[in-house]
């Protein structure tokens, strides 16, 4: 009786073992790449369905690249110039190769069975239907910004530069959004334009330990991007609202501290800007907020 007992339980002990190891390897495979997210986010600015702007129609990518999907990620990660009148694409390499083949399939599906239209004459890049969107989120160079900028039109009357190198806001400004021709038309040599005024500039993060900094990326919801970043040991999401009229916008932070703590925000005195969030306690322009008050809350900036 000892011995089948002992025979029985070494069967369920591996029975179980079998069933965790099945659980863990489930658990490590990871989603598909969303082709349209990624190809909104990256390509449809220079992209559009059945016409040439800054690039390629997707119908004569499909020429060119149905049933040919390791070209199609060779040029995207290496891209070159073929018409000596066009802008060179700038390589797509941060997307990665299983996003590029995500972005391929929904090229391939979309552009199936659609015919080409004639080109329109202009500005390829401002004429393109893509441009007048809201929101937006383009990453370009942009003026009084590093290299990692972030373009967001929040709606029709207010947009802001995120610096994903710095991990903080730049500035905002109310009007139109940006002229990306210039940096198009200079292969990424040139600086975007700034279409409106600015309203609202931070110099430098109003936040403590923000020489330590670490970009995670963002997501998209609801066409608005939520920034993932750490500053010193608190890791971060930062996204924003506009209010109407384009009298100002809401920021919205979530924080994870590893050493809870007060947070203590200095943000800059000399604009012509009304502060306001829905915790914590100003003195001026510093906003103080508990340890619990830090956890979430947002911040708003009113324009005078």
């Amino acid at each position: 009786m000892g011995v089948a007992f002992d025979t029985l339980r070494q069967y369920l002990h591996m029975k179980s073992a079998t069933i965790f190891l099945f659980a863990a390897t489930t658990l490590t495979i990871t989603a598909k790449p969303d082709g349209v997210q990624l190809f909104t986010t990256n390509c449809s600015a220079c992209h559009l369905l059945d016409q040439m702007v800054v690039g390629p129609s997707l119908v004569e990518m499909r020429e060119l690249y149905n049933g040919k999907p390791d070209d199609f990620v060779k040029w995207s990660i290496e891209p070159q110039k073929k018409r000596p009148d066009a802008i060179e694409m700038p390589s797509m390499v941060h997307v990665g190769d299983e996003g590029l083949r995500a972005i391929y399939e929904h090229v391939m599906k979309v552009s199936k069975g659609v015919q080409e239209k004639q080109q329109q004459s202009g500005d390829p890049f401002a004429d393109s239907p893509v441009q007048a969107k809201r929101p937006q989120v383009q990453r370009i160079f942009m003026p009084d910004a590093g290299p990692a900028a972030i373009a967001v039109a929040l709606d029709d009357g207010l947009s802001l530069c995120w610096d994903a190198g710095e991990c903080r806001l730049r500035y905002s400004w109310n009007g139109g959004f940006i002229d990306g021709f210039p940096y198009w038309k200079g292969n990424g040599s040139s600086l975007a334009k700034i279409l409106g005024e600015i309203r609202y500039v931070e110099k430098e993060s109003p936040f403590p330990d923000s020489e330590q900094h670490k970009f995670y990326g963002y997501r998209i919801e609801e066409g608005l991007p939520i920034f993932k970043y750490r500053l010193g040991e608190r890791m971060f999401t930062e996204s924003f609202s506009p209010m109407l009229g384009g009298g100002g916008f809401s920021r919205h932070f979530t924080t994870s501290p590893l050493s809870p703590g007060p947070l203590e925000l200095d943000f800059p005195s000399d604009q012509s800007v009304e502060y306001g969030s829905d915790k914590g306690t100003w003195t001026g322009s510093k906003l103080k907020l508990t340890s619990a008050e830090a956890a979430v809350f947002t911040i708003n900036i009113l324009f005078k």
